[in-house]
């Protein structure tokens, strides 16, 4: 038995984005198998279940931090955890982003290293957290025992620019709640629509302020349709602006486009409203230009939606045969793909049954096995 002590910063604030939900949702999985390992959670603050304001309720031991540190929490889990890593004897230390103990050298060390967007778009994130990010991770490339990815994609970007050795490399895919994203009733989704005043058919697309999302290749792409296609169609994107990825504002982009009266921009919605979005759409439109997973891509397959998302990163390997792939740069070939999956109900309808099956194949189970897997091997290697 081992003593694995696991970072929760990224769960200490309300809104904890991608890495919290994917943690939050593999922690329960690891709590879940039979393991004879002792867990215990780190954390400079106290930490949440993702999007609430609810104590985080994975039932292992939680030590908080104390003092100036816990202030930061990057400053607390490089320093101020040692101390506490000790007195609990963690043989090993799993950080599920780019922070891990500086000082900690009897404990092994393993990190997820979700993307290289600092590297791949630099412009799209500010000075300091672009040169924040490529230290801290060039560091932990060097010094963490193993790095796991959760897709080919991202290990391949860590052997190419940091020359990690494949031997140091895991990739363990995330999963997908089926629980959760699965098909809305009709009911459901009427009254979701009815209450944002969604009367003609649509197209979704996400996080729509970020600009490597590439939404007004979205809405590039609609303008081209012929007429008789936009006139019975809208297109709903839903996100908020934010501070590090401010993108062209997509109704000024509609409005030059010619197709403002056929464009809907949703703040971030409630979780309830968005599996009843995914599921009430003819297609869920995502031609990323990076992603270092794509979970968006398995919550709408996972929501019996057909998908066109992007060639390109980790996208092919998320999506398999069970989306149309098009060039993200290309609005033409999005054009395409969309007159086919609104003028062909058949084929849209076929492709939303293989989306359901590629949902399935990538559960919370995998993800903590694969994980329980990585710590084994690392803490043999150390022993």
């Amino acid at each position: 038995m081992a003593t694995i002590g696991i970072d929760v910063t990224a769960l200490s604030t309300p809104a904890s984005g991608g890495i919290g939900t994917s943690q939050y949702q593999t922690m329960l999985a690891l709590a879940a198998l039979d393991t004879p390992h002792r867990f215990i959670m780190y954390a400079a603050q106290p930490p949440l279940v993702p999007f609430t304001d609810r104590p985080l309720d994975v039932d292992w031991p939680l030590r908080l931090g104390r003092g100036i540190t816990a202030r930061s929490n990057i400053l607390w889990m490089q320093t101020g955890a040692n101390r506490l890593l000790a007195e609990d004897r963690v043989d090993l230390v799993w950080s599920p982003r780019h922070l891990l103990p500086l000082r900690a050298r009897s404990v092994a060390k393993v990190a997820t290293i979700q993307d290289f967007w600092h590297l791949h778009y630099p412009e799209q994130q500010p000075l300091v957290n672009r040169t924040l990010n490529a230290h801290l991770i060039g560091r932990i490339l060097r010094d963490a025992d193993h790095i796991v990815t959760t897709s080919q994609a991202t290990a391949d970007d860590a052997f190419a620019h940091y020359h990690v050795a494949p031997e140091r490399l895991t990739v363990v895919p995330l999963g997908v709640d089926a629980s959760a994203f699965k098909a809305a009733p009709a009911e459901r989704i009427d009254d979701v629509r009815g209450r944002l005043g969604l009367v003609r058919p649509y197209l979704l697309s996400l996080d729509v302020f970020n600009p490597r999302k590439n939404f007004d290749t979205v809405l590039t792409a609609f303008a081209g349709l012929p007429a008789s296609v936009r006139a019975g169609l809208d297109v709903v994107g839903v996100g908020r602006r934010r501070a590090t990825a401010s993108g062209s504002d997509p109704l000024t982009v509609a409005t030059a486009l010619g197709i403002a009266g056929h464009v809907r921009v949703l703040d971030d919605v409630g979780f309830g409203d968005l599996v009843a979005l995914y599921s009430g759409a003819l297609a869920f439109v995502y031609p990323s230009v990076y992603e270092g997973f794509g979970m968006p891509v398995l919550e709408a397959m996972a929501c019996g939606v057909p998908v066109i998302t992007s060639n390109r990163s980790s996208l092919p390997e998320v999506a398999g045969d069970a989306a149309i792939l098009v060039d993200p740069e290309s609005p033409q070939e999005l054009a395409l793909a969309i007159a086919r999956m609104v003028g062909d109900p058949t084929a849209a309808a076929s492709l939303a049954e293989r989306g359901a099956v590629r949902a399935g194949e990538f559960t919370w189970r995998r993800t903590a096995e694969g994980m329980l897997a990585v710590f084994d091997s690392s803490l043999g290697r150390r022993r």
